[in-house]
């Protein structure tokens, strides 16, 4: 458990630029302040299997955010180990300065090697997403596999369409995008390499007849036996999922300016009950990104029980980066007396009690029906869970993953 020893998140601290690139021209671009928060989920498994990095180098130049959903039985020790091996494999590159995009998209397939080699028997049905941002100067690089999220918040001008203030000065900009199933390009090259895409098939008994298969929940993709559903097409780990899911990362990189003032991470336990500009809007309001990082997977945590009665929850991470524009930046966007620069690394999968914030007052059980709709949403593993009996044959899958 890497992520809780705390001599060790020197990993992910970002490394001093080498001299050779210390007078390099152009400009340092915003200062970086970085918060985040993470809640464990409620009646899906006993840990929380999201691990994430906010870190930043003391001058606030130079900075790595990601986050990383695990998925699976070893879905925790799959996201640590992708946690660690990919900042460590980014941060040691021979590209670092002058390609970043290289950088990224190597340091994600030394990670995947790393999982094949040691990790293989854990990682053959569990896996995890990642979307990371690395930052340095005023250039900031997106790297993702799976369906957490990057978001920027920029102020719009009234030529493009939003009045300045028309989202409280800031716009959402998804900087990464979902890769699931159901994702048109995602789905035909699966298809294309023989794989599978559709809905689960659960057995559902109607009065006193024979069980029928009733199509629920989001599209999937499927392994070769037709029988071990994913809802993303692109993963670390998953080793049985191969060649349909593969870890080979989007990489998007933007050149940032004075308009550009927060950047958001979340796992899709956040974007599963809020999109992007809820997402952007919050972090918009608070001078502590800690504090922003905190109300959005509160809020998220608070929906899923409202929505399930108070009985289920996923794991919901965020990561805020607000770019300190200096006497051009927006008051909210100045350090408060209790942040810094984030001088320190971190890299953990915290296991947070629900005792700060109290679920719904409903506490009746669900209903068979809303328990499934509810357990879909979750992506849960398997239809046990649900109390019904999986069907074999083909064309009725019944294992399911996240």
């Amino acid at each position: 458990d890497f992520g809780h020893n705390r001599h060790q998140r020197d990993d992910v601290m970002p490394p001093a630029t080498p001299s050779s690139q210390r007078n390099a021209s152009g400009s340092l671009g915003p200062r970086t302040l970085v918060g985040s928060s993470t809640l464990q989920n409620h009646g899906k498994n006993g840990e929380n299997q999201d691990s994430y990095i906010a870190s930043a180098n003391p001058a606030g130049t130079k900075s790595l955010i990601a986050v990383l959903d695990g998925h699976g039985e070893q879905g925790k020790r799959v996201s640590e180990y992708a946690t660690r091996t990919m900042a460590k494999a980014l941060f040691a590159s021979k590209d670092l300065y002058t390609n970043p995009s290289a950088a990224l998209e190597a340091a994600y397939a030394e990670t995947q090697r790393g999982i094949e080699r040691t990790q293989q028997f854990d990682a053959l049905h569990s896996g995890s997403t990642a979307v990371a941002a690395y930052r340095y100067r005023d250039r900031l690089f997106i790297a993702n596999v799976g369906d957490s999220r990057a978001v920027l918040g920029c102020t719009a001008s009234r030529d493009e369409g939003d009045p300045l203030g028309a989202h409280g000065g800031l716009v959402a900009v998804d900087l990464s995008s979902d890769q699931r199933p159901a994702r048109e390009d995602e789905k035909s090259r699966i298809l294309a390499q023989g794989g599978q895409v559709h809905q689960s098939a659960i057995p559902m008994r109607q009065g006193f007849g024979p069980p029928v298969l009733v199509r629920v929940g989001p599209e999937r993709v499927w392994d070769r036996t037709g029988r071990c559903g994913l809802c993303v097409t692109r993963s670390f780990g998953d080793l049985s999922m191969h060649p349909f899911v593969h870890a080979q990362p989007e990489i998007s990189e933007r050149q940032l300016s004075t308009k550009d003032r927060v950047v958001v991470l979340g796992s899709d336990g956040v974007w599963d009950r809020m999109d992007s500009q809820e997402a952007v809007d919050i972090a918009a309001k608070h001078r502590d990104p800690n504090a922003a990082a905190r109300e959005i997977t509160h809020i998220a945590r608070q929906r899923w029980h409202a929505e399930t009665q108070g009985q289920l929850s996923d794991d919901i991470t965020a990561v805020v980066m607000h770019l300190d524009h200096s006497d051009q930046a927006a008051p909210q966007m100045k350090a408060p007396p209790s942040a810094t620069p984030a001088s320190r690394g971190s890299m953990r999968a915290t296991r947070n009690s629900f005792g700060d914030t109290a679920p719904v007052a409903a506490k009746q059980r669900l209903g068979s029906s809303q328990r499934l709709a509810a357990m879909e949403s979750l992506r849960s593993t398997t239809a046990e869970r649900l109390g019904l009996m999986p069907v074999p044959p083909a064309g009725a899958p019944s294992r399911r993953r996240r």
